[in-house]
């Protein structure tokens, strides 16, 4: 009977309630003055985020406290919180429309309270919802009480079940394409946020990859002029460096990431060019190819940025040492002489860096060793684009196959690694892409949101540090890789031929 109370007494309360929910965040991040934004649990399709009910809620207008510095301990990691906190609610969305209200704390699902995370629980109802009822069931505290709160997300039938695969991809895809034409601005690029212009490249080329990869070019498919304003931007906003991360003052630590730009765009505009040639295009990726030559360290792996060390005292890191080889290799494709001198350098260099084939993060005292999948992954494409076949390079291909569900192994982005592990999972064959989806679906279905975009979530190095790349790089960055690996996958869609180092296009 207390039960029942419980739910009659939360619907009728409920309903009184306007939607929207009392003194939420602002979406997605909260609101902020600088860099500091939420780093909250997305809860997928019905458009709400939460952090740990254990914690206090940040003050995102707080002074900054200067470096990284290890965060208060919070319950959870990767498999989150069992008590999660609402701070963020999707503007008219499922749950704001339920009454959900910021503040209330979600214990479980229906009868059962989360007992060993919520991320896995929440992400198995929501696949449930969309296949059979379109609602899920939330248990939630708010004011000392418990009650259940049903919420309704769209129903779409039994292909839901397997949002990464056939109807349900394409469908999820269609969204998030269009939401990224809703994002580019009037001259093909996207707002600046981490790393200024050069963070903008790389979110440009991004969004046209996925356009890319989905069938539009330039001169064909839905998204061709998007394509065409990010190609035609990005080919000129490579060039210019005069973004505050962009300059390497003399004696002082660097902060110029350009080789992050750089990469990113050769491998938009190589893809580009093989499929619908363009002068414009081809100077563009020309020059980034040749920018990435120029700015190889003397060691053969590839810094930020040229310029020397940055303010963590260290050069090399190998996740930019991949794409830069990826972008490499695209260039190569479309013609590009790159030195044999370079590849051999960098093989050396990743060599020194590495055991067992993954690649470690730089060759340097205490950074060698057991590999990552993101830098690993991003080398072996790179491999794969510029077609060699060196013994290293085939013991960092079965390395990098065996790895690809390991996308919660390495360090700082959770995002890159996902992107780059998914990527290579679709060149790698049938088994990774079974290794990487079993390791990713939770992620990947919470990720999602009502308007078509993906959001970044947590993970233990974030809770651990009080600080996200992710979060701060932004959702245009989230959705846009999350589409890529979906659209990588040449039997259903374009792909990625240049990229992923098969350069016979399907007409």
């Amino acid at each position: 009977m207390r039960i029942t109370f419980l739910v009659f007494s939360a619907a009728v309360l409920l309903a009184l309630l306007p939607a929207g929910g009392a003194g939420a965040d602002e979406w997605p991040f909260g609101k902020s003055t600088g860099f500091k934004k939420l780093d909250a649990f997305n809860l997928g399709l019905i458009g709400a985020k939460g952090m740990d009910a254990a914690k206090p809620k940040p003050d995102l207008n707080a002074p900054p406290r200067g470096g990284m510095q290890r965060s208060e301990a919070q319950e959870g990691g990767d498999e989150g919180p069992n008590r999660l906190r609402i701070d963020v609610l999707f503007p008219g969305g499922p749950a704001a429309k339920a009454g959900i209200q910021s503040g209330d704390v979600l214990i479980g699902i229906g009868t059962r309270a989360f007992s060993d995370g919520c991320v896995e629980p929440l992400a198995k109802a929501l696949l449930k919802a969309e296949v059979s009822k379109g609602e899920v069931t939330l248990l939630v505290k708010r004011d000392g009480k418990t009650m259940k709160v049903k919420v309704e997300i769209p129903k779409k039938g039994t292909d839901a079940k397997k949002p990464h695969k056939g109807k349900a991809r394409a469908r999820i895809v269609g969204g998030a394409l269009e939401w990224l034409k809703g994002q580019q601005q009037a001259d093909g690029s996207f707002k600046e946020t981490l790393s200024g212009k050069n963070g903008a490249v790389v979110l440009t080329a991004l969004a046209g990859l996925a356009w890319l990869g989905a069938g539009s070019d330039l001169k064909n498919g839905p998204y061709s002029d998007n394509v065409a304003r990010a190609a035609q931007w990005v080919a000129k906003a490579v060039k210019d460096t005069s973004s505050p991360f962009g300059k390497a003052k003399p004696g002082a630590p660097s902060w110029n990431q350009w080789n992050w730009g750089w990469a990113h765009a050769a491998i938009f505009l190589g893809e580009l060019h093989k499929r619908t040639p363009d002068a414009t295009v081809l100077d563009g990726l020309t020059f980034c190819a040749m920018r990435l030559v120029e700015t190889q360290e003397q060691s053969g792996g590839w810094a930020h940025g040229p310029g020397g060390k940055n303010a963590l005292d260290y050069l090399e890191l190998n996740i930019v040492t991949g794409l830069a080889l990826c972008g490499l290799g695209c260039a190569k494709q479309n013609g590009f002489d790159v030195p044999e001198s370079t590849i051999e350098k960098a093989e050396q260099y990743l060599k020194a860096s590495s055991s067992g084939g993954g690649v470690g993060y730089s060759a340097g005292p205490g950074q060698r060793g057991s590999g990552n999948i993101g830098r690993s992954a991003g080398c072996w494409l790179g491999y794969r684009a510029l077609g060699q076949k060196s013994k290293f390079g085939k013991s960092l291909g079965s390395w990098t196959k065996r790895n690809c569900g390991a996308i919660f192994g390495g360090h700082a982005s959770l995002m890159q690694h996902i992107f780059l592990a998914g990527v290579a999972a679709n060149a790698a064959g049938t088994g990774a892409k079974k290794d990487f989806w079993k390791a990713a679906l939770p992620s990947f279905v919470l990720a999602r949101a009502p308007d078509g975009s993906f959001q970044p979530r947590p993970w233990h190095e974030t809770l651990s540090m009080g600080s996200n790349s992710d979060v701060t790089f932004g959702e245009v960055w989230t959705t846009a890789t999350w589409t890529i690996i979906l659209v990588a996958d040449r039997k259903a869609f374009k792909g990625f031929p240049v990229w992923l180092g098969d350069s016979r296009l399907r007409r």
